[in-house]
Protein backbone atom coordinates (compact mmCIF):
# COMPACT_ATOMS: atom_id res chain seq x y z
CA UNK A 1 0.00 0.00 0.00
CA UNK A 2 2.82 2.49 1.15
CA UNK A 3 6.64 2.09 1.19
CA UNK A 4 7.91 4.79 3.08
CA UNK A 5 6.68 5.29 6.43
CA UNK A 6 8.60 6.42 9.50
CA UNK A 7 6.34 5.53 12.34
CA UNK A 8 6.63 6.15 16.23
CA UNK A 9 6.06 3.69 19.01
CA UNK A 10 3.54 5.54 19.91
CA UNK A 11 1.05 5.83 17.02
CA UNK A 12 -2.30 4.20 18.12
CA UNK A 13 -4.22 1.58 16.10
CA UNK A 14 -6.61 2.66 13.79
CA UNK A 15 -10.31 2.84 15.09
CA UNK A 16 -11.40 0.89 12.23
CA UNK A 17 -10.19 -0.80 9.15
CA UNK A 18 -8.91 1.75 6.48
CA UNK A 19 -8.73 4.69 8.92
CA UNK A 20 -5.05 6.21 8.35
CA UNK A 21 -4.40 9.14 10.84
CA UNK A 22 -0.82 8.75 12.00
CA UNK A 23 2.12 6.09 10.05
CA UNK A 24 1.71 3.17 11.27
CA UNK A 25 -1.93 2.78 10.52
CA UNK A 26 -0.53 2.83 6.95
CA UNK A 27 0.25 -0.38 7.17
CA UNK A 28 -2.23 -1.66 9.81
CA UNK A 29 -4.58 -2.82 6.93
CA UNK A 30 -6.59 -6.26 7.58
CA UNK A 31 -5.49 -7.98 3.90
CA UNK A 32 -4.82 -11.17 4.82
CA UNK A 33 -7.65 -12.12 7.88
CA UNK A 34 -5.41 -10.33 10.34
CA UNK A 35 -2.35 -9.91 8.40
CA UNK A 36 0.11 -7.84 5.77
CA UNK A 37 2.79 -9.08 3.81
CA UNK A 38 6.23 -6.90 4.99
CA UNK A 39 9.25 -6.25 2.66
CA UNK A 40 12.07 -6.01 4.56
CA UNK A 41 15.25 -4.03 4.23
CA UNK A 42 17.05 -7.21 3.61
CA UNK A 43 15.04 -7.75 1.04
CA UNK A 44 13.29 -10.72 2.52
CA UNK A 45 9.55 -10.65 3.28
CA UNK A 46 7.11 -12.62 5.51
CA UNK A 47 3.81 -12.57 6.70
CA UNK A 48 3.41 -10.46 9.45
CA UNK A 49 -0.12 -10.23 12.48
CA UNK A 50 -1.31 -6.97 12.58
CA UNK A 51 -0.88 -6.65 16.28
CA UNK A 52 3.03 -7.77 15.71
CA UNK A 53 3.41 -4.79 13.80
CA UNK A 54 4.05 -3.01 16.94
CA UNK A 55 6.83 -5.01 17.70
CA UNK A 56 9.17 -4.58 14.76
CA UNK A 57 12.07 -3.07 14.68
CA UNK A 58 10.85 0.35 12.44
CA UNK A 59 14.45 2.47 12.99
CA UNK A 60 17.45 2.16 15.41
CA UNK A 61 16.85 6.26 15.96
CA UNK A 62 19.69 8.62 14.34
CA UNK A 63 20.17 11.95 15.10
CA UNK A 64 17.15 13.50 16.84
CA UNK A 65 14.61 10.62 15.79
CA UNK A 66 14.96 8.32 19.17
CA UNK A 67 14.75 4.04 18.91
CA UNK A 68 11.26 2.57 18.30
CA UNK A 69 10.63 0.99 21.70
CA UNK A 70 9.48 -2.60 20.67
CA UNK A 71 8.46 -2.75 24.11
CA UNK A 72 6.17 -0.02 23.81
CA UNK A 73 2.19 0.25 25.40
CA UNK A 74 0.75 -1.65 21.76
CA UNK A 75 3.00 -5.24 23.10
CA UNK A 76 2.71 -7.51 25.35
CA UNK A 77 5.96 -6.74 27.45
CA UNK A 78 4.58 -2.95 27.26
CA UNK A 79 1.11 -4.40 29.00
CA UNK A 80 -1.22 -4.03 26.51
CA UNK A 81 -4.63 -6.43 27.02
CA UNK A 82 -7.19 -7.38 24.37
CA UNK A 83 -9.78 -4.94 25.26
CA UNK A 84 -7.01 -1.73 24.70
CA UNK A 85 -7.02 -2.92 20.87
CA UNK A 86 -9.68 -1.47 19.05
CA UNK A 87 -12.88 -4.10 18.30
CA UNK A 88 -12.15 -4.61 14.88
CA UNK A 89 -9.00 -5.97 15.66
CA UNK A 90 -9.11 -8.14 19.16
CA UNK A 91 -9.48 -11.35 17.63
CA UNK A 92 -6.00 -11.07 15.65
CA UNK A 93 -2.99 -12.84 17.59
CA UNK A 94 -1.16 -10.83 20.14
CA UNK A 95 2.46 -10.29 20.34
Amino acid sequence: MYVAINPTDTDEPPAYDGDRSNQIQFSCIDRHIGHVNVLFMDWSSRKVGLKELWTLNWHTGKGSVPPFNRANAWTLAGGVVPTDWPQWMRGFKDY
